[in-house]
């Protein structure tokens, strides 16, 4: 028989920031009883308000659910149906007690508090062997990121090896990752790095989680607003994306991507350390073979694979692309018309018309085409 504490004392003095061993003196009581009473209620953040006016029974319920045990008049929960549900986007533990609750005033049968709502669903995920605290929502974040580790291929014409950079992105619910090797890491490989990994999960999250490279973020004071690039910035307003940069050395405000820089390590670059590739696109056509096997082998401690769960279980949470992806372009100010009608771009020459020369215009280039303007309006 579960041998009954003075709990609401015990509690009341707990609110008064008494110690452990006052409170053990004071009311002839277990230290460790107080002990598991005090961690209890940081665990699960419970205010004064939270626990008043609960009777003996409801609190011994909260605080020694293993020992005590009574016959519950309470309107049982679907737990089930709130594991999947709090896998949605805004979905949170307080919000599907609200509704349990509405549902039993209409009912007219009794609710549990919420306490006992979110123990009681500890309880389920323990027995079910799920984890309880949901990280990461299908469809939510992207964590991205350059690894450190690089790979190379030939050039065919000098024979020697050039540096490819790796981009890679990581979908934390699912664990699939996405990598791409470029020949710089400068802003238009940052920029199309980003749009190819779009196409390739085939969807859109609410949100892209990046590091602290100058290619995403210009500034991260320590104190005031991140000023993010402008580019960047054009990228998630045309895909509806909140584009998040991570703290300054806080590399487990993006574990996943983290992770998986250590992952492609091993699964990609060391697998194809054998192989000789002797264009870029013929580098990532490999990473792209060994990045598919890679999310199509089997988890070691879950079931299926990071494909299986994508397409199952996130997927389905990710928005529809656009019918026309973003174009990544960049931007020179300032270039002086010369004498002859020409401007020099990166060490080309393109004709204007004869009325610009000694003025300064701006170009926007993209990968097929070149844009001449003059005080914004476009001139060639």
């Amino acid at each position: 028989m579960f041998k009954k504490t003075k709990i609401k004392q015990i509690i009341s003095l707990i609110h008064l920031n008494s110690s452990n061993s006052f409170i053990a003196n004071a009311l002839d009581v277990s230290r460790n009883s107080v002990i598991k009473i005090r961690s209890k209620i940081d665990e699960l953040n419970l205010s004064k308000e939270d626990l008043e006016g609960k009777e003996d029974d409801e609190l011994y319920e909260i605080f020694f659910p293993t020992k005590f045990k009574r016959k519950s008049s309470l309107t049982p929960v679907d737990y089930n149906y709130v594991h999947d549900e709090l896998k949605r986007v805004g979905v949170t533990l307080k919000l599907l007690w609200e509704e349990y609750v509405d549902d039993c005033k209409k009912e007219g049968t009794k609710a549990c508090s919420y306490p006992t709502f979110v123990i009681n669903y500890e309880h389920y995920t323990s027995n079910k062997k799920y984890t309880s605290h949901i990280d990461h929502r299908p469809g939510e974040d992207i964590e991205v990121d350059w690894s450190g580790p690089t790979m190379h291929f030939i050039d065919v014409d000098s024979g020697s090896k050039v540096t490819a950079y790796l981009f890679v992105a990581t979908l934390p619910y699912s664990q699939k990752i996405f990598v791409e090797a470029t020949t710089s890491m400068d802003q238009d490989a940052w920029m199309n790095c980003n749009v190819d990994m779009l196409n390739y999960f085939e969807g859109l999250p609410l949100r892209i989680i990046c590091d602290n490279c100058k290619t995403a973020v210009i500034s991260h004071p320590r104190r005031g607003e991140i000023e993010l690039n402008e580019e960047y910035l054009a990228f998630g307003e045309y895909y509806g994306i909140m584009i998040k940069a991570a703290n300054v050395r806080k590399p487990k405000e993006k574990p996943s991507v983290e992770g998986s820089v250590g992952k492609i390590a091993t699964k990609i670059i060391a697998k194809l350390r054998n192989e000789s590739f002797y264009s870029l696109d013929g580098l990532n056509k490999g990473i792209l073979k060994a990045l598919d096997d890679f999310n199509n082998a089997p988890f070691q401690k879950r079931d299926g694979s990071r494909n299986t769960i994508f397409e199952i279980e996130e997927k389905p949470y990710l928005r529809k692309l656009p019918l026309i992806p973003y174009e990544v372009s960049s931007w020179t100010y300032g270039i002086k018309v010369m004498f002859n009608t020409h401007i020099c771009y990166k060490g080309n020459f393109y004709s204007v018309p004869f009325n610009y020369i000694n003025k300064l215009v701006d170009v926007k280039a993209n990968k097929t085409d070149m844009f001449v303007y003059f005080n914004k309006q476009l001139i060639t």
